[in-house]
């Protein structure tokens, strides 16, 4: 497995410049269908602060397994692409407007998220987990977040849960990315994250935080997927398409074992 190169807390700091730096690149002022795009560029946006999937490393390159992905699939589909980052508790409005025409960014497949805009077929499957510093002994339900500081990423599923199940039991923290996240929760700021299970596994094999997961019962699992601008029907057939030919010749799999971990099945 390739290795982050970068703690956590160097890679917030270093997203918020490429984060900062996303007003002043070009993008399109209405999302286009395919045909528009092959006459121009395919922008695609992540956070930029979701490591392994989005993050930046030592040279100031946005780099990941949604990058590489998002590269694949323009190679398919014969076009060139620009891979920028985009504060993600507003991600989907910005869409939804056309600041960009695609979001490559590990977003899970919600019925909230499908009213606003559209998904393609899935490309790896999330679920939320619950974490906690390794010396914390009274965690094992959630019952027992009663009174805690619990952590999630504005915008992201974990953060929903949250809200939804916490009203009046527990105070939400919230953060505009994992790095920062576990550093609170390292650090004693939070006392339960919330968060998907993929990322944070990979961080505990490359960055061996004082953290444990706790199985606290059954949380949601969604499907991850590209959304796209609604009504843009030729761009849709052409992700679905290009994102089974990746997952046929074995490109998919290649970029699985570079970002996540060789052999590892997250479908």
């Amino acid at each position: 497995m390739k290795t982050l190169t970068k703690t956590f807390s160097q890679t917030l700091a270093a997203a918020a410049v490429i984060i900062g730096a996303t007003a002043m690149v070009a993008m399109p002022t209405q999302a286009r269908d395919l045909p528009e795009i092959r006459d121009d560029v395919f922008q695609v946006a992540n956070s930029g602060a979701y490591p392994p999937f989005s993050f930046v490393n030592t040279q100031g390159e946005l780099v990941g397994f949604d990058v590489d992905i998002a590269k694949a699939l323009a190679e398919k589909m014969g076009v060139e692409v620009e891979v920028q980052s985009s504060p993600w508790n507003g991600i989907i409005a910005a869409l939804a407007g056309g600041r960009f025409d695609a979001c490559i960014c590990s977003m899970s497949v919600t019925e909230e998220r499908q009213k606003a805009v559209d998904f393609t077929d899935s490309y790896y499957s999330a679920g939320l987990s619950v974490w906690v510093q390794e010396s914390t002994d009274d965690i094992s339900s959630i019952d027992d977040f009663s009174g805690k500081r619990v952590g999630s990423t504005l915008g992201e599923t974990g953060n929903q849960w949250a809200v939804e199940n916490g009203e009046g039991e527990w105070r939400n923290q919230t953060f505009q990315g994992l790095p920062d996240m576990m550093n609170a929760l390292t650090t004693g700021r939070i006392d339960v994250m919330i968060a998907d299970d993929v990322p944070v596994l990979v961080a505990m094999q490359e960055n061996a935080p004082a953290i444990k997961m706790v199985d606290v019962g059954e949380l949601p699992r969604w499907p991850a997927a590209i959304s796209i601008q609604k009504n843009k029907p030729e761009l849709m057939e052409a992700l679905n398409l290009a994102l089974a030919e990746i997952k046929e010749d074995g490109t998919y799999q290649d970029i699985v074992d570079k970002w996540i971990g060789e052999g590892a099945n997250i479908e």
